[in-house]
């Protein structure tokens, strides 16, 4: 009888047993250190040294402990989209690392407004619930020529008008950081807009698309070559985000293998790493703070700003995108300036700055509440159709670089601009589906 009491009980026990995967809980233990280390941060530098920017100490325990509660909830939610979908989950660590933690530090050390932090709570939910969900979608099955054919021939046909307005008007000093800004104004004042849009959509899409199909088919002159287009898109604009761009995708095709958590948990260790090294080359080898101004606080934490800005300067005042083509036909907004400006204005006393907005205050200054739960949608339904064809992992850093486009890009502009609707095409014909 004891012994039928010993069985059931172990039975019992393996029943309600449960085993994280090894892989996830290093990944949520990174996530959690780094938003230590991003607190730290704001602590004894941010507050400190860019309050002229508004970024102040007006530290809540009780905001705080709402935002531990929120971090523990989206950990454990995290697990789900792990479950459902390993591709979903890098882009769901993503937003967390870029959307929720900056913007649940401040909401905790500014004593702000709820409003931009649960409109970001709002998306990952809807991200959780939507982006894992797969539907069936028919992709073109081509043969590998076409593919070759199909890539190479629209690379060209946007390459070309680029090259005929710029040829080899360029300077060389902007290869080595040299000269920039220049560099940027002379490309501002030469560009057509038409050639604009052609050179954001190489930039952005159709050549790291093509650097990584090469890649993938091993056909490294190729690859090679398309490495080299993208340097003279840059020495022609000196635009740093076409460095940037390329070491991202370069990194996540290499580093993780096919695996999107192991990328993921290999970028989050080399932040930490970059976390721990950033101030003692700022102290001992720059003797300032270059490299936590630009990327501690220009990437994790002025976005965050800037939501809060947007939020409050448009709280009871939505422009119903009357900013945008189409919908201007039927809205005007009741300012002369762009809104960008009017935020550098109010806010930072500038009139020279252009303070961009993403997706959370882009639906927000447009549609209010409404705005944000309609671009979030929007938002969580475009991952649901990556997620439905299983796309190459090794195309995952192109991904990355979208999430971070919406952290401070509007919607139509990553559209349209930004060449997201180039993506879909490739996730038609190009992007070849796998097996997870």
């Amino acid at each position: 009888m004891l012994t039928n009491t010993k069985r059931v009980s172990t039975k019992m026990n393996e029943k309600f047993e449960i085993r994280i995967d090894k892989q996830f809980a290093i990944v949520s233990a990174l996530l959690v250190v780094v938003n230590f280390i991003l607190e730290i941060y704001y602590i004894f530098f941010l507050s400190t040294n860019f309050n002229y920017l508004g970024f102040k100490d007006q530290f809540s325990i009780i905001k705080y402990i709402e935002i531990k509660l929120f971090l523990v909830f989206f950990v454990g939610l995290s697990y789900y989209v792990f479950k459902k979908s390993h591709f979903v989950y890098a882009v769901y660590i993503l937003l967390l690392l870029f959307f929720f933690i900056p913007n649940s530090i401040m909401y905790a050390f500014m004593d702000h407004i709820r409003g931009p932090l649960y409109s970001i709570v709002l998306l990952l939910i809807l991200v959780a619930s939507i982006s894992t969900v797969k539907i069936k979608i028919r992709t073109l099955t081509t043969s590998i020529y076409f593919k070759y054919f199909f890539i190479s021939i629209i690379s060209l046909i946007f390459l070309i008008p680029v090259i005929v307005e710029f040829g080899s008007n360029f300077n060389l000093n902007t290869l080595f950081l040299k000269d920039i800004y220049e560099t940027r104004d002379v490309f501002t004042e030469n560009i057509s807009s038409r050639v604009n849009y052609f050179y954001n959509w190489e930039v952005k899409i159709v050549v790291p698309v093509l650097l990584v199909f090469f890649l993938i088919k091993k056909k490294y002159l190729l690859a090679i070559l398309s490495f080299l287009i993208l340097i003279y898109l840059f020495i022609i604009s000196g635009n740093k985000s076409v460095y940037l761009t390329s070491m991202i995708t370069i990194f996540f095709f290499f580093v993780g293998g096919k695996s999107y958590v192991k990328k993921i948990k290999y970028f989050l260790l080399f932040l930490v790493f970059a976390f721990i090294a950033i101030p003692i080359v700022d102290v001992f080898v720059l003797n300032g703070f270059l490299l936590r101004g630009t990327f501690v606080m220009r990437t994790f934490y002025f976005p965050a700003l800037l939501n809060y800005c947007y939020f409050d300067f448009f709280k009871d005042a939505p422009l119903y995108f009357s900013e945008n083509h189409f919908f201007n036909l039927f809205f005007h907004s009741p300012y002369k300036l762009n809104s960008a400006y009017l935020i550098s204005e109010t806010y930072f006393n500038t009139s020279e700055m252009y303070a961009n907005n993403g997706i959370i205050s882009d639906g927000y200054k447009n549609l209010g509440y409404w705005g944000v739960l309609i671009l979030s949608t929007l938002f969580a339904g475009i991952f649901t159709f990556f997620n439905s064809i299983s796309v190459n992992s090794r195309y995952f850093g192109i991904f990355f670089i979208f999430v971070f486009f919406f952290l401070s890009t509007p919607m139509m502009t990553v559209f349209v601009t930004g060449g997201l609707w180039m993506l879909f095409l490739f996730g038609f014909t190009l992007l070849k589906p796998q097996k997870l």
